[in-house]
């Protein structure tokens, strides 16, 4: 059986903080999850209003 990925939703100030050099802190755990994300550890949702 397939397991299932999680899904998680993404405002879009997360994906700010990947060069958020201000904020070191959040830089790097935002990196490590894009780097989940790159690797399709979770299914990515995010909002039509907010493009």
């Amino acid at each position: 059986m397939e397991k299932k990925k999680l899904k998680i939703y993404l405002d879009t100030s997360v994906i700010s903080h990947l060069s958020a050099s201000d904020a070191p802190e959040k830089m790097i755990d935002t990196v490590k999850l894009w780097e989940d994300v790159v690797n399709d550890v979770y299914d990515i949702l995010i909002s039509d209003i907010a493009m």
